[in-house]
């Protein structure tokens, strides 16, 4: 009997312990944090988590998408994770979390030459067009704001993918932060000089690894525990510092 149990424990356990160490983690295109490079899913939060499944020994592929896909890709694969992502209240339960990851304060930035744009509290920001992407924290947060599709809200597939009409004046708003949006102005050839923040938005904070409910909590806890040792290290802010954009 005791074989038995010895050889059922060996095939299922060793099975088991194999799933549970492999991972899925969708991202969508949202430099520096993750992007498309040569074939290669690269960024700052993306080495940041290749790095950590390796200390932590565990196996993780990475796949790019817009994000409404990413998220209920994460969603609907027990072995699956979501990043970067907000840990917002509505989120909360449907995911483990692991984090922080790199971030940066929001805010809604416009052109330095369109001064008619006035946004002294966050209400003003209804008089103009505000790219979102879909699916995405701030979409969920404006749209509880009273916010509209088609009068107050444009949606795009990613983040950045408005930084173009934004930069023509056919976009007036845009979501970013002192990390992100040198970034995405250097694809058009232009710098944070020609843009500023007119008001933060603290309400939406962070940027999660955020796992299925049925990933173990041990290897939930494993990841975050290597995650930590990372920033203790400094080896979390020198994979950050490689994608900074002066």
């Amino acid at each position: 009997m005791n074989a038995v149990r010895a050889i059922c424990w060996l095939f299922f356990g060793w099975n088991f312990g194999l799933v549970s160490q492999e991972l899925m983690l969708y991202t969508e295109h949202f430099p520096p944090f993750s992007y498309e490079e040569s074939g290669q899913i690269t960024g700052s939060n993306t080495e940041i988590l290749r790095q950590l499944c390796q200390r932590a020994e565990v196996d993780c592929q990475f796949e790019l998408y817009p994000w409404r896909r990413a998220f209920d890709s994460a969603l609907s694969n027990h072995n699956g994770g979501l990043f970067s992502t907000s840990r917002s209240r509505d989120r909360e339960a449907l995911f483990q979390w692991v984090g922080p990851l790199a971030y940066n304060r929001p805010y809604l930035y416009r052109l330095k030459s369109r001064p008619e744009i006035q946004v002294k509290q966050l209400n003003d920001a209804k008089k103009y067009m505000i790219a979102v992407a879909r699916g995405d924290v701030f979409e969920e947060y404006f749209l509880t704001l009273g916010f509209e599709h088609g009068q107050h809200l444009l949606d795009f597939e990613s983040k950045s993918a408005a930084t173009p009409l934004f930069l023509q004046g056919r976009v007036d708003l845009m979501v970013s932060s002192e990390l992100v949006m040198p970034v995405w102005l250097a694809q058009y050839q232009q710098s944070m000089e020609v843009v500023e923040a007119v008001i933060a938005l603290d309400d939406i904070a962070g940027n999660y690894l955020a796992l299925h409910p049925k990933v173990p909590v041990e290897l939930v806890q494993r990841l975050q525990n290597e995650l930590d040792k990372m920033r203790l290290s400094g080896e979390f802010d020198a994979i950050v510092q490689r994608f900074q954009v002066e």
